[in-house]
């Protein structure tokens, strides 16, 4: 069974400057959903390129991240400064390599809880990651 990752979306929402006083009906959704949908574009698109600084500008600058081992990271700069040796394939203090790693987002659904919050559930899968040790990790996938 996959797990689901649900991405806050208050910081989703605050990166993109999406107004919480605006009702989110009809067409008002559809752009607001489209606009939550771009901030996983650009997760992706930063992940695959290997950038640790755009990877988190995609977060807000008092963000919040959490990996898929529990790892949290407060704030935009120390996001970067963790995301850094990964992205580079410093294993040198025994973490894994995202040097050569492709992330795909595989499925992703938005729900708005109310018209200025929205959740999202994330299935993805990476191949390409190495073990501290050299080793290829095989596809990753929450689980």
């Amino acid at each position: 069974m996959m797990t689901r990752f649900t991405v806050p979306a208050l910081l989703l929402l605050a990166v993109l400057g999406i107004s919480a006083a605006r009702p989110a009906a009809g067409d008002d959704r559809r752009s607001d959903e489209a606009a939550v949908r771009d901030v996983v574009k650009a997760f992706e698109t930063a992940s695959n390129e290997h950038d640790a600084k755009a990877f988190a500008a995609v977060f807000a600058s008092d963000a919040a991240f959490t990996n898929v081992l529990g790892t949290t990271k407060h704030r935009r700069k120390a996001i970067e400064e963790f995301h850094r040796p990964l992205f580079e394939g410093d294993t040198s203090k025994g973490n894994p390599s995202f040097k050569n790693a492709v992330l795909t987002i595989d499925e992703v659904t938005v729900r708005f809880l109310r018209p200025d919050v929205a959740s999202m559930d994330i299935r993805w899968t990476q191949t390409g990651s190495v073990a501290p040790d050299g080793k290829d990790r095989g596809i990753r996938k929450p689980s």
